[in-house]
């Protein structure tokens, strides 16, 4: 009688399971190869794991356990003589790279504090930062570290669309530019590049704004950074009036449809009529696409908006949809102006 194989998907799945779940410790050990500063340790020569704990003040024996783990992990390579060598993966992890900032955030407390509260963001529709007691952005206006590595990364994702920006939009006959929840002023510095006679109101949370007064004159040149006016402030209780644009990149995808309400409306009570209003964010597909990886990061983005900040991606129709219930006018939609795993899409609305 020949043998069941009935078992073998079964075993199969539970091995993706456990690799799934076993996936946070690896998540961890990570963040602290880049908040020892391993990389950089290692960056001129290779070094004994007595080295590095005498060089870091650790215990020798963890040190030497936890090195033979990231050699699990292929961020470091171990010699014969004892030593330990920086591996091309791990070298990316270096002090100030993006991909170290990305770990140190969404690796740190304040995002897995979030996650850790998944089954009650279902059970009653709030973020998980809300269900734990703060949202996520205020607890990145108290833990520095991990709010710095977030704006570091929202940085250079923003990056990612700024040339395609000012080419489908012409910003050159603006005077005044608000920059709603600008971050680090990426967007806007860009913008005022392209718009040498305009200037701009920077507007974010005030320990974002310290940060922007001393990351932006790094990459911005210094005639545009003379051109900011820097605003402390949030945007769920005011917004700068004045301006004769106002932007908002990233900023919908991030909150419900009461906030977004909210939003809209507090900038439509401040807008002069026919100021116009530009929102750069990412679109859902009205019709997804069955299965396929594409709908895979949609749904997990999604889902993920909402359990960190209780937001989600929405659709070209939704976002149509509530601009004009807060009394805009969409006068047009310029949908992937730039292409990438969520490709940016620009709505520009009238008050």
């Amino acid at each position: 009688m020949a043998q069941s194989t009935s078992t073998t998907p079964a075993t199969a799945a539970a091995e993706i399971l456990n690799t799934l779940y076993s996936a946070s410790f690896t998540t961890q050990l990570m963040r602290a190869f880049v908040k020892l500063r391993i990389a950089d340790h290692l960056a001129a020569q290779p070094r004994s794991a007595t080295e590095l704990a005498e060089a870091l003040s650790a215990h020798e024996g963890a040190m030497a356990s936890f090195l033979d783990a990231c050699t699990a992990q292929s961020l470091v390579t171990p010699g014969p003589d004892g030593t330990y060598a920086v591996t091309d993966r791990g070298t990316l992890l270096r002090s100030g790279s993006a991909l170290a900032s990305h770990v140190l955030y969404a690796a740190g407390p304040g995002m897995n504090r979030a996650y850790e509260h998944i089954a009650d963001v279902v059970r009653t529709g709030q973020s998980g930062g809300e269900v734990a007691g703060q949202h996520l952005y205020e607890y990145f206006g108290h833990h520095l570290e991990e709010g710095t590595a977030f704006e570091e990364v929202m940085s250079e994702t923003t990056r990612d669309c700024l040339d395609a920006l000012v080419t489908v939009h012409d910003f050159s006959g603006y005077g005044r530019i608000v920059d709603v929840g600008g971050g680090r002023g990426t967007l806007l510095s860009r913008v005022l590049e392209a718009a040498p006679k305009a200037t701009g109101v920077l507007f974010d949370m005030p320990h974002v704004i310290e940060m922007a007064k001393t990351s932006l004159p790094t990459f911005a040149p210094a005639g545009v950074v003379d051109r900011i006016e820097f605003a402390g402030g949030s945007f769920r209780e005011s917004v700068p009036s004045g301006g004769d644009l106002y932007t908002l990149k990233s900023i919908v995808v991030d909150w419900s449809d009461e906030e977004v309400a909210r939003l809209l409306g507090r900038l439509h009570d401040t807008m002069a009529p026919g100021t116009p209003l530009l929102i750069v964010d990412w679109f859902r597909q009205d019709s997804p696409s069955n299965g396929g990886t594409g709908a895979g990061y949609e749904a997990i983005g999604s889902f993920s908006a909402w359990t960190l900040w209780g937001g989600r991606l929405r659709s070209r129709g939704e976002f149509e949809r509530i601009l004009t219930t807060a009394g805009f006018s969409v006068d047009q939609v310029t949908a992937g102006f730039a292409p990438c795993l969520f490709p940016w899409n620009l709505i520009v609305a009238r008050r």
